[in-house]
């Protein structure tokens, strides 16, 4: 019975619901920070900031149009269950695969720039001009968008009667197309070109910029010894110390980036890819493990999606200070128009208290007129 699923167990449940929650608040409120200062400062529309800003696009529509809707799917409707009509199921199901697609693509050609900012500095502005960033990005955005077509055909909204409750479900269908199955045709190929093959050139490229930076530093510290003065060593020392340190922050990037996409995104595909390739026939078993690690999968490959800006982005020191900036000048902002309302309001309190007394004289200088004529003609 559903009613022994292991998603119906209260803590299972409780603590599915937070992560739901939180995945959603981080994805949401982090992404919108991240576009807030895009759009504020001037000074981080870079070529790499333009593709992470296309990276905070695509994980805010993960949060807007993913994690609730999955979340009513596997656990505050029961799992499998779908209220939202047949319309949003197939949006939906088409959402789902073609959004994360595209953070991987972009994560792709952030890593590209950077190599060719690492390997010829001098060239980044001209290998990406602002047509190849838009051109660039908008084929990784087209090319999810088609390869995904396909879910749409394999989705099916299905109503279903279990004594006297009736309820729907979203989910996805075998097709078979020329003798190929459609589900099984369209999972492998997303798995290979946007998890192995990003995977793949992701780990060349941080290890490239990994040991270009190295050998830079150890260069340019042995350029120093022989150059620099006995006297100098403690300047040079401290050069030296910038450059590992410089070192161990590309590390430390590349790392991040490489283990959050690797290890949020492949959990999800390894479970899909399962789910495609077994016996579609074989019963699935709903008070197993397996109805728990459905939605897990997805709360992974949903949390990639919020931990984005704080490796992209939180990890830059001129982002971090953009941050900062954008904020102060918002408090600025308020405070400068709190001050402006107050000095009209007390300026207006002014004109009218003037007003009054402008008016109160006029009354006096009247009376004392009418007074002196009254007076002048009794006598």
């Amino acid at each position: 019975m559903e009613s022994d699923s292991p998603l119906n167990h209260p803590v299972v449940h409780f603590l599915l619901c937070v992560s739901y929650l939180f995945v959603f608040l981080a994805t949401i409120i982090g992404n919108l920070i991240i576009l807030l200062v895009f759009f504020s400062q001037k000074k981080v529309r870079s070529v790499p900031n333009f593709f992470l800003a296309n990276l905070t696009v695509a994980d805010l529509f993960v949060g807007i149009f993913c994690v609730l809707q999955n979340a009513v799917n596997f656990v505050f409707q029961g799992h499998g269950r779908w209220p939202f009509g047949k319309v949003l199921c197939y949006s939906y199901i088409y959402v789902l695969h073609f959004i994360p697609n595209v953070s991987a693509g972009i994560l792709v050609l952030v890593s590209v720039e950077r190599l060719i900012a690492v390997l010829r500095p001098l060239r980044v502005r001209r290998a990406f001009s602002q047509k190849v960033l838009i051109t660039s990005s908008a084929v990784v955005w087209l090319t999810s968008a088609v390869m995904n077509t396909p879910y749409v055909i394999a989705s099916q909204f299905l109503e279903i009667s279990d004594g006297n409750e009736t309820y729907t479900i979203c989910t996805r269908r075998h097709v078979e197309i020329y003798g190929f199955n459609l589900l099984k045709l369209v999972a492998t190929i997303n798995f290979i070109v946007w998890y192995a093959v990003p995977l793949v050139i992701l780990l060349c490229i941080y290890a490239t910029i990994g040991l270009v930076v190295s050998k830079a530093a150890t260069i340019t510290k042995q350029s120093a010894n022989k150059l620099l003065p006995r006297s100098s060593w403690r300047s040079e020392a401290s050069t030296g110390g910038v450059s590992v340190e410089k070192r161990r922050k590309v590390g430390r990037l590349a790392v991040g980036i490489v283990v959050a996409f690797a290890f949020f995104s492949l959990p999800r595909y390894v479970y899909f890819m399962w789910t495609v390739w077994r016996d579609p026939m074989a019963p699935r078993c709903l008070n197993c493990l397996q109805s728990v690690l459905q939605p897990i999968s997805f709360l992974l490959l949903f949390f990639n999606a919020a931990v984005d800006p704080f490796l992209y982005a939180f990890l830059s020191t001129r982002f971090r200070q953009s941050i900062k900036e954008t904020f102060h000048l918002g408090k600025v902002h308020l405070k400068t128009n709190q001050r402006l309302f107050y000095s009209s309001l007390f300026s207006f309190q002014v004109r009218e208290s003037n007003i009054e007394l402008s008016s109160r004289r006029r009354k006096i200088v009247n009376s004392e007129l009418e007074t002196g004529y009254e007076y002048h003609t009794h006598s």
